[in-house]
């Protein structure tokens, strides 16, 4: 759009041009009418004379006048009707003269304006007027609009009005000039009060020629801007000295600025009213010579306090940083220094003017870091932030090793003009590391040690037990006297005594290893309670005691979880309660407490009048091997282990555990899990550990491969109970010959065999065989790994030994077609450990300051999410490459903050992707990674809501 001064400019020409239009048009009337005036006298003379030779020359001399000027003549008579036209006609609206004589005028105006044309016409011949001048459009032969400006005379004779003549001039260029002017004006006009600035324009006389109504308000002016128009400047442009806090310096500045007529930009005043406004001064010059100036004014209250709050927080922040333990460091684009903090010049032995450009890689970068720190500066050119460990050289040669987060630096057009570096020193931690890793050699090498040692002794214990649990079991079953009857009763109260303390010692080492698996699958509270209450109530009435389960009805019928934990739970809280309980009995209450979506918490509550404890033991009541008294341990035995198995499986599974006790009075102990309902699921068709359900409604046939002979009569004999037909292979390779031979329903695989061990067999089966019955692990070892061992050689599931009946129907059930609505391969799902953020490592990285701690806490709730859904979208997407980038990303922040398993799945994750592994192996560790972080939010909100509200100390 043509600036304002172009525009008036090129209006003052075309005034100028019209002006001259006018008198050219004036000159040409005066000549016809000297023509004309001369032509009458020639007709009187040839009248009274007879002169006939004069008449053409006077003719001719009219024709040659008409025909040499460039505007267009012509006659008409009174009502519009073309009698004479001259040529120009032609050249400016494409019609030749034969075409418009006899033409109506008004045929050739625009539609839109013939009304008003014939009106003036009218008004013309009613009043008199000798000669008029008018202005409208007329369309071309070609169809184009034209603007017409034209001077009308009437030609009279003898007082009678004879005809019209005209002479008229093609106006267009001013007229599209002048509206374009009148737009460009209006456009100008409308801006400058609708501006969000208060405005006021004076001319070179200091007279108001336009305001806005923002500057009235700005002043508290009363008076409306069209009411300022044409005032004296001294009113408005000084407003009253009682609003400014420097009066004399507003008034000073203001005449200096109109003196000097030069731009003044940004100048900045104080209110007394505490508002800040920013003026400037644009004089205005057209053609070199001074017309006026504008005024701008705007109210930059907010932002300027605003900004003033951002320089006192960086302030704030710089000084912290300086006083951390963390180097800043900026850089260009090309590497080179811009600048360098404090601390960051102590840590590489600089001063800030050695190392203000200087090329970062020539100056502190090792040879063996260049590669991998360009990568870090494309990353940083593309806008992209991250974290690394890199050497750093210092001034004196040596090396330290720190942790840099990096982000570019962008400016104000979101272009990457350079990049920061935060820097922290861990030499001494990564010192600490070597030693630590060198630490963990040993310590790993004693741990497998250890665990082959428990693997070792599970097995020699657990081969032998297996024998005597299995063949007492069975021989109670048969006629015995009573005195038979006493003592196998001794003996299998003694061999489930010594079971009890084996799997305590090996379910601590499972859990401590993380690998203690968890099962989702469909079982009923109830009937699980209603089983272990069968289990308990002989051992119960043995000591005339009640034994009592309440169950609220509103339970749901079917829930997902793992039924043989809740099982280890129940059957380890009530066998203490019936262990330290004289008189009275035990009662189990099972209630729903909360229902959210398809999720129910269920509360148990198990009750005793037993012994009960002293207040001072509760509080460690679940710590190992500690128990109420030395008189407990002496008197009922035990290893002190049972309650801490109870609270781990507990809280593996998303809940906690309380018990309240008094000395003398007994036990409660309450726990509450989250269970998921098993949507349009019966009762019957959940896994039940009832262990009395008899055979299926089919012969079901049994492989057990096996090499202990013990181990094989005791299998079959207890399969036969449970009426099962079942075949003895001694090894791995006459089990793979009678495959074979023969369809088996189900296999019990021992590991450990000669010839051929479980191992090897199950992956003859699943590769040579291609046979898909389910094989089942029997094993006396201990291994924590040992479970996923079995499941990747293809085997479908593990039962230790020596192995209960119940356990073994129960297991039998879960693989056989009919019985459950489990599928073969279905692994447990993952349940994350108890949050393990602390705010202690944190407050290590921050140098203590529990400020800051709360602002990366603040950060990290605000952020996680968001990153959460990112990772979510990349998995969607099959993108590795972003997932590698933004875990890489977090990892940092992840070890800082102490959040050791989340650290552990990136970890894994790095190095799955490495290996080039695909989404399949990632996403499911992914999913774990997203569900350790949402545990871990709520207790990080926790702990810094606890700091806000004064609950911990600074």
């Amino acid at each position: 759009m043509p600036s304002i001064e172009q525009l008036e400019h090129q209006l003052s020409l075309e005034q100028k041009a019209r002006q001259q239009a006018e008198a050219v048009l004036a000159e040409r009337e005066q000549q016809l009418r000297d023509a004309n005036e001369q032509l009458q006298i020639l007709r009187e003379t040839r009248a009274v004379y007879g002169n006939v030779r004069e008449i053409p020359k006077s003719e001719n001399l009219y024709r040659h006048v008409i025909e040499s000027v460039q505007d267009i003549i012509f006659t008409t008579t009174l009502d519009g009707f073309f009698t004479f036209v001259n040529p120009v006609v032609e050249s400016c609206l494409g019609y030749s003269e034969a075409e418009i004589i006899g033409l109506n005028f008004i045929h050739l105006i625009m539609p839109e304006w013939r009304a008003r044309v014939a009106d003036f016409y009218q008004n013309m011949l009613q009043t008199g007027e000798s000669g008029m001048y008018t202005e409208f459009p007329v369309l071309t032969k070609d169809g184009r609009k034209l603007w017409i400006g034209q001077t009308v005379r009437v030609i009279e004779e003898g007082g009678q009005k004879l005809e019209l003549v005209a002479v008229a001039r093609d106006i267009t260029a001013r007229i599209v000039n002048e509206d374009r002017f009148r737009s460009t004006q209006a456009r100008l006009t409308s801006l400058i009060k609708n501006l969000q600035t208060g405005v006021l324009v004076e001319d070179e006389n200091r007279k108001v020629i336009l305001v806005n109504q923002l500057y009235c308000d700005l002043f508290g002016i009363q008076r409306t801007p069209d009411e300022l128009i044409g005032t004296d400047y001294s009113q408005w442009a000084n407003p009253s000295d009682g609003l400014f806090t420097g009066p004399a310096l507003f008034t000073r500045q203001t005449d200096e600025a109109v003196h000097q007529k030069k731009t003044i930009i940004n100048e900045v005043f104080e209110l007394v009213d505490g508002r800040i406004l920013k003026r400037n001064y644009i004089p205005i010059f057209l053609e070199g010579e001074y017309r006026g100036h504008l005024w701008q004014y705007t109210d930059i209250t907010e932002k300027y306090r605003a900004n003033e709050q951002i320089r006192k927080s960086e302030e704030k922040y710089r000084g912290i940083m300086d006083r951390m333990e963390l180097g800043l460091l900026e850089v260009d684009n090309n590497q080179v220094i811009r600048r360098a903090y404090d601390r960051f010049c102590h840590m590489v032995g600089y001063t800030e003017e050695e190392l203000i450009g200087q090329r970062v890689d020539n100056l502190l970068i090792p040879n063996e870091f260049v590669t991998f720190q360009a990568r870090q500066e494309k990353l940083r050119s593309e806008g992209g932030a991250n974290s690394y460990e890199m050497q750093l050289k210092r001034k004196d040669g040596s090396r330290i090793w720190a942790i840099i987060s990096g982000a570019p630096i962008l400016d104000e057009a979101g272009n990457v003009v350079g990049s920061m570096g935060i820097h922290y020193d861990i030499t001494e931690r990564k010192q600490l590391e070597q030693e630590l890793a060198q630490a963990k050699l040993i310590a790993e090498d004693a741990r497998h040690t250890e665990k082959q040692f428990l693997a070792n002794m599970s097995h020699e214990i657990r081969t032998p037990l297996n024998a005597i649990l299995g063949f007492s079991n069975l021989l109670v079953s048969t006629g015995l006297s009573v005195e038979q009857k006493e003592y196998v009763d001794y003996v299998r109260t003694a061999g489930k005594n010594l079971l009890t303390i084996v799997n305590d010692i090996l379910d601590i080492s499972k859990i401590e290893a993380g690998m203690l698996p968890l099962e989702s699958i469909p079982f009923s509270i109830c009937s699980l309670a209603d089983s272990i209450r069968t289990m308990l109530d002989a051992s119960a009435r043995d000591k005339g005691l009640s034994l009592r389960i309440k169950t609220d009805p509103d339970l749901p019928p079917v829930v997902l979880g793992d039924p043989t934990r809740l099982t280890q739970i129940l059957l380890n809280l009530l066998s203490n309660a019936i262990k330290f309980t004289k008189h009275g009995g035990v009662t189990v209450s099972i209630e729903k407490t909360d229902v959210q979506g398809e999720s129910a918490r269920i509360r148990f509550a198990v009750e005793d009048t037993g012994i009960g404890m002293e207040k001072d033991v509760l509080p460690h009541i679940f710590e190992r091997f500690r128990q109420a008294s030395d008189f407990t341990t002496r008197y009922y035995g035990g290893t002190g282990l049972g309650l801490n198995i109870v609270k781990s499986l507990t809280e593996m599974q998303g809940g906690w555990i309380t018990v309240t006790s008094e000395a003398g009075k007994g036990s409660c102990f309450t726990l509450e899990i989250p269970y998921k309902i098993a949507p349009h699921q019966s009762v019957d068709d959940a896994v039940l550990l009832d262990g009395e359900a008899g055979p299926t409604d089919r012969e079901v046939n049994i492989l057990v491969v096996e090499d202990n002979v013990m181990n094989q009569k005791l299998a079959l004999q207890v399969l036969k109970r449970l009426g099962y037909t079942a075949q003895v292979a001694e090894n791995g390779q006459i089990a793979l010959e009678l495959l074979q031979k023969t369809d088996f329903d189900l296999v019990l695989m021992d590991i450990q065999m000669p010839v051929m061990d479980g191992y090897t067999t199950t992956r003859h089966v699943r590769a040579t065989l291609k046979k898909q019955v389910p094989i089942i692990a029997m094993t006396a070892h201990a291994l924590a790994n040992e479970r996923e061992q079995c499941l990747q050689s293809g085997m479908n599931d593990f039962i230790p030994k020596p192995f209960q009946i119940e356990e073994l129907q129960r297991i039998i059930r879960k693989y056989l077609p009919g019985i459950s609505t489990m599928t073969p391969n279905q692994k447990p799902n993952y349940t994350p450990p108890a949050p393990s953020f602390s705010v202690d490592p944190l407050l290590d990285a921050v140098g203590n300051d529990m400020d800051f701690a709360v602002e990366m806490m603040t950060l990290f709730l605000h952020q996680t999410p968001n990153e959460i859904q990112q990772l979510k979208q990349f998995m969607a997407e099959d993108d590795l490459m972003a997932i590698k980038r933004l875990i890489h990303t977090q990892k940092a922040i992840i070890q800082t903050f102490g959040l050791t398993e989340a650290a552990r799945l990136i970890t894994t994750t790095e190095t799955l992707i490495a290996d080039k592994k695909g989404m399949a192996e990632i996403a499911p560790l992914m999913d774990q990674y997203i569900q350790v972080l949402e545990s871990e939010m709520p207790v990080i909100r926790s702990v810094m809501e606890a700091y806000l509200n004064g609950k911990i100390p600074d």
